[in-house]
């Protein structure tokens, strides 16, 4: 099973004591929706969404020029180690409700992996799925076709050989032998 480290994106982090208009230019010069919150040694302290710019800054009025990054980010962070695998960062993600997580190797944050890049993955996985089996189902209904061709080639052989039965026993096996070589041809064709 693949990791997060397969998916996981630059993490953008900035410390808590940063201003929340960068962290907003920060956003938008990395075309994220969210910031990291680190400490100094770059472990994870708390996230900041664009969400949570709009609702906790600019709904509530604050100005994004006083108001530091600490005091709007989400503290109850969920985070993963990077080599994770997929299936078990799906279910937490599932579980707490979050559409991103940071992930970490040793205590710190080394990037982020999201809900919608897990669920593109999956979407591309499962296409590819599909293509195989339908390649599978092509190459099952050309077997069969040559199989029942085949077959009736085999039954056309055996008419031939009771209608045969009453002709003379040196002519009838010249004639059955020129048609088992005819049959195998056309069997080697398939």
């Amino acid at each position: 099973m693949r990791s997060a480290q397969e998916y996981e994106s630059a993490a953008v982090t900035v410390g808590p004591e940063v201003g929340v208009r960068q962290v907003a230019d920060e956003m938008d010069a990395h075309c994220v929706g969210s910031v990291v919150v680190v400490d100094p040694e770059g472990a994870p302290l708390g996230i900041i969404t664009d969400r949570d710019l709009v609702l906790r800054v600019v709904a509530a009025g604050r100005d994004p020029d006083k108001t530091e990054a600490s005091t709007v980010m989400s503290t109850d962070l969920t985070t993963a180690d990077r080599r994770t695998s997929t299936l078990d960062l799906l279910g937490q993600l599932e579980e707490r409700r979050v559409r991103r997580m940071p992930l970490l190797d040793g205590g710190r944050v080394v990037g982020l992996v999201s809900l919608d890049d897990l669920v593109m993955e999956l979407g591309v996985q499962l296409w590819n799925v599909s293509e195989a089996v339908g390649c599978e189902i092509r190459e099952a209904a050309r077997s069969a076709r040559s199989r029942r061709r085949r077959e009736a080639r085999h039954d056309a052989l055996e008419d031939v050989q009771h209608s045969l039965h009453d002709m003379g026993g040196r002519l009838r096996r010249r004639f059955v032998g020129d048609l088992r070589q005819l049959l195998d041809r056309l069997d080697d064709e398939d």
